[in-house]
């Protein structure tokens, strides 16, 4: 295949007609790659005498036309940067496979060819840069391009209709039947477009139906915000929006309000971006994740005290949470002393965390290292108001006096109840709770840093971010399933419950199941981590700043019955949960801030703005951050 390399025109000419197609395969192939083996400026040059040499010769024109029409370029017009699948995974798995595995080549393709060519974006910079002189000789030598478009226009109008019309999308839809949809009638409006193209209004009444059904899917993404988001869903809509974008775009050529250039350079660009995976994932992933964001914030708000009234009460609910954290350090004592493998250590623990964490949900108890990350996804939501950052500093500043007052109450409800309890022990049994050893490790466990507390804070802040997560992604898929109505009206619930208590149970469902499965998901992390560490040879622990309390309750209360105390142990074990409190919210915090950032799409700009904004208030109010309002 020299000579295809060197002198495409000459290899053209002498391509007889009845040779194969891997033969013409090849020559459109390294002609590509003939053209792409030279600087653009260079390029243009090379395209020039290209297009002049099989104007020119005769037998090389006719050899191009025929290859032209065997390449099929509606299919580069209809699938360049679109995906093939109409699923996320199933498109993610179909791209990786074509980055991994050799693709075969039985046919005479554009699409494939210009797939192979390793396109990127400064070739579609070159393209938009051709001059008027540049491009018109290829129009003349692919003249029949006006058919191509409009079976393509036709081909894009065929898939969108399957994909608006299917069940799922039309769940979604502001239209109850099939027939009422305007993509019913899209196929029908390309075909009439594709007999008759040049008759008067043809092109006006065909995008009038595009336009009709691009509404129709953009109501449907409005109305998907509201109830719920699913992957699919989003991969599904927003591949609808695309190939009616698309057929927009080549009616614009069509009728000649684009240049073909300027599409030559965005089919160009699409190849270039049809090869990576970020693109693939951003608009599905942000769109998921902001749903996310915003279920949690939506619990973050409930976290938020407006009012001294709502001091009030989320401090004595933030009493109890600390009241149960005390049993719940109890419990952690007495588990660690069972002759158990540590898998069942891990379980045990598990489970004496999520019960603990599940008690205070269901009894609206607040404990303050759930709120860093829910308050930030409200933050995020705050940021998007346009007001001069006023909002979104009084939001930090109601934030910074709830998490302060809650914190103090968990610790409150904690420590002096842990020390009671260790007392009672002592009473009853003669003998401290802990023994001298054990409580001393407990102090030193804690020190800021002879131990790895600040470390192990921080991963807490984490693993607290996660079952954030956890819990706004419960909140989306019970909103997308409908379940508290579908529990409510459920004929078998109904029937062996009554209808009374199905209602019951689905307001029970709507207003606890988020809330359920994040401080399920926070149980099993900090009880198994240790478990996790001890598989992998590595000493990890959770620094939680209420059960840290209430541990250190226990140590101090067991110490206490021996004299003198440690005070120079017990003073750094004090610095360390002031460190691990802060730890735990901060991390916590700026993972929840930082994911709402990036679902809502907000700039550096904001951002910076925010933390001015921030200080200058800080400067001049601090006591409005912790307890004025």
């Amino acid at each position: 295949m020299k000579g295809i390399a060197s002198d495409p025109v000459q290899a053209l000419a002498i391509l007889a007609p009845g040779q194969s197609a891997q033969a013409e395969r090849e020559w459109l192939q390294n002609t590509l790659a003939w053209l792409k083996s030279v600087p653009p400026e260079k390029r243009t040059e090379r395209l020039r005498g290209l297009a002049e040499g099989i104007g020119g010769n005769p037998d090389a024109r006719e050899r191009f036309r025929q290859i032209w029409e065997k390449a099929f370029a509606p299919r580069v017009f209809a699938e360049a940067g679109l995906p093939e699948a109409t699923s996320l995974a199933r498109e993610l798995m179909a791209r990786v496979k074509r980055r991994v595995l050799p693709q075969p080549e039985d046919e005479l393709d554009l699409y494939a060819a210009l797939q192979g060519s390793d396109l990127n974006e400064e070739d579609a910079e070159w393209v938009a840069g051709l001059s008027e002189e540049d491009a018109a000789p290829w129009r003349e030598l692919v003249g029949g391009s006006a058919a191509d478009f409009a079976v393509a226009i036709r081909l894009l109008a065929l898939r969108a209709a399957a994909i608006g019309l299917s069940r799922g999308i039309m769940k979604l839809m502001p239209h109850q039947y099939e027939t009422e949809s305007p993509f019913f009638d899209l196929v029908d409006a390309a075909g009439r477009f594709e007999r008759s193209p040049d008759e008067p209004g043809a092109s006006d009444r065909f995008e009038e139906v595009v336009l009709e059904c691009r509404i129709s899917a953009g109501l449907s993404h409005a109305r998907m915000e509201e109830r719920g988001v699913s992957s699919d869903l989003v991969f599904r809509l927003d591949l609808v929006l695309a190939q009616l974008e698309r057929i927009e775009v080549l009616l614009r050529v069509l009728s000649g309000r684009e240049d073909g250039r300027a599409f030559g350079s965005m089919l160009v660009r699409a190849f270039a971006e049809e090869r990576g995976v970020h693109s693939l994932l951003r608009n599905s992933v942000n769109r998921i994740a902001r749903r996310i964001v915003t279920h949690t914030g939506k619990s973050g708000e409930h976290y938020i005290a407006g009012s001294r009234s709502d001091w009030a009460t989320m401090g004595w609910g933030a009493l109890g949470a600390g009241g149960i954290t005390a049993f719940t350090a109890l419990f952690k004592y007495r588990l660690a002393r069972m002759p158990l493998a540590p898998l069942w250590i891990g379980a045990a623990h598990s489970l004496n965390y999520t019960l603990s964490f599940v008690l205070m949900q269901f009894l609206g108890w607040s404990l303050a290292s759930k709120m860093p990350s829910m308050t930030a996804a409200a933050l995020g939501d705050a940021l998007e108001k346009e007001d001069g950052m006023q909002s979104e500093v009084s939001l930090v500043a109601a934030i910074t006096r709830t998490q302060t007052i809650v914190t103090i109450a968990n610790l409150l409800g904690a420590i002096p109840l842990a020390a009671l309890i260790g007392v009672l022990i002592q009473w009853r049994n003669g003998n401290p709770f802990l023994s001298h050893e054990v409580a001393l490790h407990g102090l030193e466990s804690m020190h800021p840093w002879r131990s790895f507390t600040i470390p192990f804070a921080a991963l807490t802040g984490c693993f607290l971010w996660l079952s954030s997560l956890v819990a706004g992604w419960t909140g989306n898929w019970m909103v997308l399933n409908r379940l508290p109505a579908g529990i409510a009206q459920s004929r078998r619930i109904r029937s062996s419950a009554g209808a009374g208590r199905a209602e019951e149970l689905g307001r029970l469902v709507e207003h606890h199941l988020s809330g359920v499965a994040g401080y399920v998901c926070l149980g099993l992390l900090l009880g198994l981590l240790p478990f996790v560490g001890v598989f992998a040879g590595a000493p990890l622990e959770v620094r939680h700043i209420t059960l840290a309390g209430a541990s250190l309750a226990y140590d101090v209360s067991s110490l206490g019955w021996r004299s003198p105390l440690p005070w120079s142990g017990i003073g750094w074990a004090g610095l360390g949960l002031v460190a691990t409190g802060l730890l735990n919210f901060s991390v916590s915090f700026a993972l929840g801030l930082w994911l709402a950032l990036r679902a809502r799409n907000v700039d550096t700009g904001g951002r910076k703005e925010l933390i001015v904004a921030l200080w200058s208030e800080l400067r001049k109010h601090p006591a409005r951050f912790l307890w004025r309002h």
